[in-house]
């Protein structure tokens, strides 16, 4: 038994009832302050060095410009997450990182001002335990598909991870953007299990089990976008691929994309 616990029975079992109160408060502040203490551990280094690298391999990719951004859950606490504070995300530093709860509420409100779209990220963290990483963006290839009823399909390999056609999520009638609970849980609901979904008239949503992940497929989805686009303009008649069973779960994120995109971020410094 744990020895805390131990000395609780002891004095619940001897103690007058104002000192067992007394012994209950300092359990409850002991466990109090472990709780806060788990809650507040530091994430692998590692895993902040990829966000910002992240950030900057979006926007050299042509997937996020001015508006855009990408979060990543906590590596030890589930119901936290990071993302930077609302600024251009080529030009974001470590400096920029916030951490937020599930609420979207900053745990050091003073770092800066987030993103009003923070609600994307949390929701989606909310009820997708399988995801590690959030993107949202406004990439120029994704806007026709998110504007029209002609639906994104995959039409190339890698970008099979979308399964059938992406779907529409319609905040509006005006493109509105995400900016609280209820909209960002009404967009993780239209999401479901995919690994994408596009906002009407406004951008891109893209999840993966790893920030490579995450990165990778909004490449692939992008030039998976690119290319139909050009069928069409040839007046040709898409020829869609059926997936292999195991494509929504395992597609994107490969070590050798990554890797080639991290050489090119270290060779800027």
């Amino acid at each position: 038994m744990d020895p805390v616990r131990r000395r609780l029975l002891a004095a619940l079992a001897v103690a007058p009832a104002a000192a067992a109160l007394q012994s209950i408060s300092v359990f409850a502040q002991g466990a109090g302050r472990g709780a806060a203490a788990a809650a507040g551990t530091p994430p692998d280094p590692q895993l902040i060095s990829d966000l910002i690298a992240a950030n900057h391999i979006l926007v050299r990719k042509g997937i996020i410009q001015i508006q855009g951004h990408i979060s990543v859950r906590h590596d030890t606490n589930p119901n936290r997450f990071f993302l930077t504070r609302g600024i251009a995300p080529e030009s974001v530093t470590t400096a920029d990182v916030m951490e937020f709860d599930l609420e979207s509420n900053a745990i050091d409100p003073k770092k800066g001002q987030p993103y009003q779209e923070r609600f994307i990220h949390s929701e989606i963290y909310k009820v997708r335990p399988d995801v590690m990483s959030v993107v949202h963006a406004h990439t120029p290839s994704m806007l026709p598909f998110a504007t029209s009823d002609i639906p994104l399909r995959p039409v190339y390999q890698l970008a099979t991870f979308i399964v059938d056609a992406v779907p529409v999520f319609k905040n509006g009638d005006n493109a509105e953007i995400i900016r609280n609970t209820q909209q960002g849980a009404a967009l993780a609901k239209a999401l479901g299990q995919r690994a994408a979904i596009l906002l009407h008239g406004h951008g891109e949503v893209v999840v993966g089990a790893s920030i490579p992940q995450a990165v990778d497929r909004c490449i692939e989805l992008d030039l998976n976008a690119q290319v139909l686009q050009n069928i069409l303009n040839m007046r040709g008649n898409p020829v869609y691929l059926k997936p292999p069973a195991d494509a929504a779960a395992g597609r994107g994120g490969n070590d050798r994309g990554w890797n080639a995109w991290m050489a090119e971020e270290n060779a800027k410094r």
